[in-house]
């Protein structure tokens, strides 16, 4: 009897890394596919964007990363907000944007620390695309969809 435990014991520590591997896998897969699920249904609102923000300072691992803007929307690091972006330097409802029929036009919440194109914000204030946001430490540029942009320019 104690030889048979010694063996399945033996076994056991033989193949321990098979085990742990089966888990590393396991979580892997469970985690993309969560976040490819998460993709799929920011990719089937698309249409529903009049454009994006694309992170370009502040957070070095998010760089590049696009974000859909709706036709209103609240920025910061609370989950209340409609795009929240976790940074200490961002309140927790950092600012709004909202299309108004023309333009989109961006306000800020807090005073602390916003800025479009290197100057304070502190009224609301139109943006278009190029314009260079930045809440706190993190940057974005904006980018609207090109028939929108035209209303600009009537």
């Amino acid at each position: 009897m104690l030889n048979s435990l010694y063996q399945v014991l033996a076994i056991g520590m033989k193949y321990w890394f098979i085990a742990l591997a089966a888990a590393i896998l396991w979580l892997v897969i469970s985690i993309s596919g969560k976040e490819y699920r998460e993709r799929k249904t920011v990719l089937g609102e698309v249409g529903n964007y009049i454009g994006y923000l694309e992170i370009v300072g502040g957070m070095e691992e998010e760089e590049g990363t696009r974000i859909g803007l709706a036709r209103e929307n609240t920025i910061g690091s609370g989950h209340n907000a409609d795009i929240v972006v976790r940074d200490e330097s961002i309140e927790k409802m950092h600012a709004h944007m909202a299309f108004d029929g023309n333009r989109l036009m961006f306000t800020p919440l807090t005073k602390k620390g916003t800025r479009i194109n290197g100057r304070k914000a502190i009224n609301s204030y139109p943006v278009r695309t190029g314009d260079i946001v930045q809440l706190g430490n993190v940057v974005f540029r904006i980018f609207l969809r090109p028939e929108l942009e035209e209303l600009y320019e009537q």
